[in-house]
């Protein structure tokens, strides 16, 4: 071989090394991708978690034992076998997951828990009309975990292990990520149904307008914090219809994230215009907002329709609505 050739064979070698270790980088990173799970409370000590939505297609054994109804409004399922799960979770984006397996579940006042597996779960919604089922498992909170463990919806995801015992970083209780204790101030609130107000007046139709001069509507506001510490509000209000009747849509309503400085202003709208009856049903109600960790806020909403219903954990980002902001999972079914 000459100089020339055995030169060009090394650097040949060199390029394929450096392929395969950006390979090989690449898949480790695929492999480390980080997800976040939605986890409902189920009882006093425990949550249940859907990690992926799958198709039974008839094979869910007959005689699975039931579970009680949980604490959240989760479907309710079965108790499934290792061997009856292993048959989902064949496909490289679906998480693996046994009895056991310990993951981080993010709970009030920034806190993470580190919970076990205790039973696996699955549950068949109604596949014939295009809905998807779904495989989880219970996890069970211990210990001073429970301090934290006071609400019905929170985010689970990869247990990290750590070198050292994490640091508990004390705060003020205003200063943590989620919904803030207590009720915002009157003048605050008057102040929000006045933009709201203003807003609708530029949105709705002339039988809306006119609907709402002669009605009071109803409102909830909620304030929270994000994990960067930014205080924001969440604002519902409905102007009712007239009827009860479904094709009445003098009715109005619509949702609001609100940023308080500089001067309180609407960042984006959640609007809907037609004549919902119920106030639950006319925009997506907001049940916990969490610290995803790396300055990033989760959002869990619950949207409602007439056939249809879901609870998804969103990434807030300002400025956005929720059709624009990342979608992390969402539990739902519809007709």
């Amino acid at each position: 071989m000459t100089i020339l050739s055995f030169r060009k064979t090394l650097r040949l070698l060199i390029i394929v090394s450096e392929l395969g270790t950006i390979l090989c980088a690449s898949l480790h990173a695929q492999s480390k991708h980080e997800r976040f799970w939605l986890a409902g409370r189920y009882d006093g000590t425990r949550v249940l978690v859907y990690f992926d939505a799958v198709k039974f297609d008839g094979t869910l054994p007959p005689d699975a034992k039931s579970l009680n109804p949980g604490v959240a409004s989760f479907y309710d399922g079965v108790e499934i076998s290792p061997t009856f799960l292993e048959r989902f979770e064949k496909q490289p984006t679906t998480e693996h997951f046994a009895l056991g397996d310990k993951y981080d579940l993010l709970l009030d006042e920034d806190h993470v828990a580190t919970v076990a597996l205790t039973t696996l779960v699955g549950t068949e919604t109604d596949e014939g009309v295009g809905n998807d089922s779904f495989v989880g498992a219970l996890a069970t909170v211990k210990g001073d975990d429970l301090l934290f463990f006071k609400k019905d919806y929170y985010v689970l995801r990869r247990h990290e292990e750590s070198t050292k015992p994490a640091e508990r970083v004390i705060k003020m209780e205003d200063e943590y990520t989620g919904i803030v204790n207590g009720p915002v101030e009157f003048a605050t609130q008057a102040k929000i149904v006045a933009l709201l107000t203003e807003r609708m007046n530029t949105l709705a139709s002339s039988a809306q307008r006119q609907r709402a001069s002669i009605s009071s509507p109803l409102f909830e506001v909620q304030a929270f914090r994000t994990a960067r510490g930014n205080l924001r509000y969440y604002a519902r209000i409905m102007w009712k219809a007239a009827s009860t009747n479904s094709r009445d849509l003098t009715g109005f309503a619509l949702g609001a994230w609100i940023s308080p400085s500089p001067t309180l202003h609407i960042l984006a709208l959640e609007n809907r215009t037609d004549g919902y009856e119920n106030f639950g049903t006319a925009v997506p109600t907001l049940a916990n907002v969490i610290n995803l960790g790396g300055g990033r806020t989760g959002l869990i909403v619950r949207v409602f329709g007439d056939d249809s219903n879901a609870t998804n954990l969103m990434e807030y980002k300002d400025g956005a609505d929720l059709g624009a902001m990342n979608l992390l999972q969402s539990i739902g079914m519809g007709e």
